[in-house]
């Protein structure tokens, strides 16, 4: 038992020695710091805090790394360090567009598979080189499994998306009006525990500790994969888009799971599931794209005053309302312009009462006092622009 503790405390503080982690954080504060240069472009303001991409992951993310190592070091997944170099550096690749979209497993483990599985048939020339051939032993039996693993968090997660978990943006539709999308962007961190052999690293650490299992020696590497997520919704509210796009994708983790199963009786399931995750999980993207061609769900109403977005902590978050709602009457004055909703505000400050039209068209009314210090317009965002030069410099 001591010798498992001591393995599981080791192999946790190797996580430093890991690209992953690295190459997380890089590109999350590249991420984050382009959203919020955007949002002050687009709306004078911040709208969400930084490393929000990374907001409501953890959880889910340590839950599903457990339940990872349980399975890796349970079943025997061992994880080669040229395997682990070769998905960073996919990674790492994959990385340069900025769209965290192409983090999924399905392309980060999957194009790693390919890349492997396909070795053999590359030019004995290319086989030779001292780099290239460490590659060429290495175990990818385990490769599929971990992807389902990884295409379950991203469904679950995306089900989980809520009205207040997206980032509202303001752009200039076909017709010369403005309209406003969703996009919808995650990253997060799933820390797991794998099996890794002793003669890979003890060249480098020879005071790395091993057990052993059987006739080999092995040693325990905690893993920070990364995975994540990108698509924009415009044509209908952002939460129902994620549970459409959720639900084909844990769909499709049960599918690729299911190969992966088959695999350890017919192994050519195991190139067969990872081909499937790839089409699979650009099929899902496909079809949302073809989806949000319709008419944009967030546009300009001649009825009221449509919400893009809300400020979280803000007093329209206090007040419980969300994008796509319509505001009508702000006490007791009809509304169809920011200008006409900022006025109404300042006719009873001490106390205000607005009409909305739900999601289901059903009237409502919120009401909450407007304190000083607080958003001028109670921290929402909305499809057109202010016109006044003050709401631009104070929004």
């Amino acid at each position: 038992m001591e010798v498992w503790i001591m393995e599981i405390v080791k192999g946790a503080g190797r996580v430093l020695t890991q690209p992953f982690l690295y190459i997380a954080i890089i590109i999350g504060f590249i991420l984050t710091r382009r959203r919020i240069k955007s949002e002050r472009r687009q709306f004078g303001t911040r709208i969400y805090d930084a490393f929000s991409e990374w907001s409501g992951t953890l959880g889910t993310s340590l839950a599903a790394g457990l339940l990872i190592s349980v399975f890796a070091v349970g079943s025997g997944v061992v994880l080669s360090l040229p395997l682990l170099l070769l998905v960073s550096g996919v990674l790492l690749v994959l990385s340069l567009p900025l769209r965290s979209n192409w983090y999924s497993a399905a392309y980060t483990l999957g194009a790693t598979y390919l890349v492997i599985y396909f070795l053999p048939y590359f030019p004995e020339s290319v086989r030779q080189l001292s780099w290239v051939s460490p590659f060429t032993d290495t175990p990818l039996t385990a490769v599929p499994f971990l992807i389902s693993a990884f295409l379950l968090v991203e469904g679950i997660l995306m089900l989980r998306t809520s009205s207040l978990s997206t980032f509202p943006e303001r752009v200039m539709g076909r017709r010369g009006m403005w309209i406003g999308q969703h996009r919808s962007r995650k990253l997060a961190l799933i820390p797991f525990f794998a099996l890794f052999p002793a003669g890979a690293i003890e060249p480098f650490a020879p005071w790395w500790p091993f057990f052993g299992i059987g006739e080999e020696s092995f040693g325990l590497i905690l893993v920070p994969f990364v995975t994540g997520w990108e698509w924009i919704a415009r044509g209908q509210l952002p939460v129902k888009a994620a549970k459409i796009v959720g639900r084909r994708t844990f769909f499709l983790a049960l599918l690729v799971l299911s190969l992966a199963a088959g695999s350890l009786f017919l192994p050519i399931l195991s190139l067969v599931a990872v081909v499937v995750s790839l089409l699979g999980r650009t099929w899902i993207r496909l079809q949302h794209l073809s989806g949000e061609k319709r008419q944009p769900f967030f546009s300009a109403s001649q009825d009221g005053l449509l919400i893009l977005g809300i400020i979280p902590k803000s007093p329209a978050a206090q007040m419980g309302l969300s994008p796509g709602e319509l505001i009508v009457r702000v006490n007791n004055r009809q509304v169809r312009t920011e200008n006409d909703f900022y006025e109404a505000l300042q006719e009873n400050a001490a106390f205000n009462k607005i009409e909305v039209h739900d999601i289901q068209g059903e009237n409502r009314y919120v009401q909450r006092p407007l304190y000083e210090g607080e958003h001028y317009e109670l921290g929402l965002v909305f499809v057109e622009p202010p016109r006044r030069e003050k709401s631009v410099s104070m929004y």
